[in-house]
């Protein structure tokens, strides 16, 4: 068998019908430039009617989908899966620590650097190889690679081996304390993994014994290789009844998953692996990670996943750049062009897929600034995002502030630009209630300043515990992209006058959510495809 054989299916998971849709554009733009030419078929699987199935419930769906195109005979599912490999890459989310990609979603962010490539390199074209290079298992057995795509995994592969059956978790080492934000794969003293656990903290790690001599624990680095016995084996868990109805027999319960809140990979499936692991461990284990699963169905998938033979392959070397929010974006763009090139920028300052007139310029240092067409020089104070924004003369943006310019279609359906000016450290996910910030101050303090209430910015249906940044509908749409001048008071309202404080108030509002259904995904590709074509003929 080719020790690395040619891929048969790459799935890419989205969260809604709007995601699906750039996703799509997306790996489009790639088949054309002869980028995925390993892979016989690339397919974006969406959550059906917008309603969230969790990692695993991806996963099943993905599996389902693929036995269905591969329907033709009465082949039992796992003789049809020990032929294929499969590449899944969980891609799905709503972007709400990092607004200003929730039209690309954070698989497809831009990333530092020119390179020589027919297309602007995204967090998915850094990715991809690392997972196609991946080992093939033994003859016959199939494989699926599952992985997440919300982080820049750098890792030395030499040495691993995907052969033995069943799950084959990868992990690397880590701190206890960053692995008490993820998964931690517990050793024991013959190299057997006995015990997996969620976001554990650092003392029920000392507990479990999960940190080992030198004081390091074992992260699951969120990429797993399953073969065809342990994929069919979850399909029929959670209910893909095999042998009824269809070629394959398979009758999905995605619904009933969405309504528990989802099947998580890591939390109702991962949680019942290991030798050492106990129903006690896994129902309190689900339990305290939020599963909303009823105790008596917990009980029937512990004894069928707990019997899919499970391992853990240790990578000697590995290292997360994640790119999940406004700040990691700093902060791992500049780790990676260090990486790239042995020193980082001068002055900080990334610029991705910019271009410049005559009087463009950046100036400042510790920013990023993507998409942009600068004709004029923009200052930075530090930590500032810039997204999408054409510098027609002199712009300053103070500490911290960021600011996005997207074109998108009004709720009529006409054309607009939405203007998105917040701060970088602003949680777009907390309620308001729980001290959620917007340009630096918290949001309630922000939008009593600017004479509105709560029912001004919110729909009725949001409760009090519900009314998020994310959900509130405070930015600003124009029918022109320079316009979002008239806004840069936002970030201190209390400077603001009067007449523009009214201005606002009368303003046709969008919030953040709006915006990621809105926005014009072909727009978005074009202006980077434009300035992609531009710098290449300087």
């Amino acid at each position: 068998m080719d020790p690395n054989p040619a891929w048969d299916y790459l799935v890419l998971t989205a969260s809604k019908s709007s995601q699906a849709r750039a996703y799509e554009a997306h790996i489009r733009l790639r088949r054309q430039a002869g980028l995925l030419s390993s892979i016989r078929q690339v397919i974006v699987a969406e959550d059906p009617g917008g309603r969230r199935v969790g990692s695993g419930g991806s996963t099943l769906l993905a599996l389902e989908k693929i036995l269905l195109l591969e329907a033709g005979s009465a082949s039992a599912a796992e003789t049809v899966l020990r032929r294929l490999r499969v590449l899944i890459v969980h891609a799905g989310g709503d972007s709400m620590r990092l607004p200003a990609y929730g039209a690309c979603g954070k698989i497809f962010v831009p990333l530092p650097g020119l390179g020589d490539g027919p297309l602007p390199a995204a967090l998915f074209d850094r990715l991809l190889p690392a997972f196609l290079d991946l080992p093939a298992p033994a003859s016959d057995q199939g494989q699926v690679v599952v992985a997440a795509g919300d982080a820049l995994l750098l890792w030395d592969a030499v040495g691993l081996s995907l052969e033995r059956g069943g799950i084959t978790l990868l992990a690397a080492e880590a701190t206890p304390l960053e692995a008490s934000r993820h998964g931690v794969c517990c050793i024991g003293q013959e190299g057997t993994f006995s015990l997996y656990l969620q976001k554990p903290s650092v003392e029920q790690q000392q507990r479990s014994g999960a940190i080992g001599p030198k004081g390091a624990s074992v992260l699951d680095i969120g990429v797993m290789s399953i073969d065809a016995a342990a994929a069919v084996a979850l399909l029929r868990a959670f209910g893909s009844q095999l042998g009824q109805g269809d070629p394959f027999g398979l009758t999905s319960q995605a619904p009933l998953w969405a309504a528990r809140g989802g099947v998580d990979l890591y939390r109702e499936i991962c949680c019942a692996l290991g030798s050492q692991t106990s129903l006690d461990h896994y129902v309190q284990s689900v339990r305290s990670s939020g599963s909303r699963w009823p105790d008596d169905e917990l009980e029937r998938l512990f004894p069928v996943l707990h019997a899919i033979p499970a391992c853990v392959q240790v990578l000697p070397r590995c290292r997360f750049l994640h790119f999940g929010s406004t700040r990691q974006l700093i902060e791992s763009g500049l780790a990676l062009v260090e990486l790239d090139s042995g020193a980082a920028p001068y002055d900080a300052i990334l610029s991705i897929n910019n271009t410049f007139g005559p009087a463009g310029v950046i100036r400042g240092e510790c920013s990023w600034v993507e998409g942009c067409r600068i004709g004029a020089p923009l200052e930075l104070s530090g930590h500032n995002v810039v997204v999408g924004v054409d510098v027609d003369s002199p712009l300053r943006l103070p500490p911290g502030a960021c600011l996005d310019v997207l074109k998108g279609v009004s709720r009529n359906g006409g054309t607009l630009w939405f203007v998105r000016p917040y701060g970088v450290e602003d949680t777009f996910k907390d309620s308001a209630s729980q001290g959620a910030s917007f340009c630096g101050m918290p949001l309630l303090e922000w939008i009593a300043a600017v004479g509105l209430r709560p029912e001004d910015v919110w729909d009725a249906e949001y409760s009090e515990a519900q009314r998020t940044l994310w959900n509130a509908r405070v930015f600003p749409a124009e029918s022109s992209p320079a316009a979002f001048r008239r806004w840069l008071w936002m970030y201190h309202p209390a400077a603001a006058t009067v007449e523009q404080k009214q201005q606002y108030r009368g303003a046709d509002r969008f919030s953040a959510a709006e915006i990621a259904w809105l926005v014009d995904q072909e727009a978005w590709i074009h202006r980077r495809m434009e300035n992609w074509s531009l710098l290449h003929r300087a």
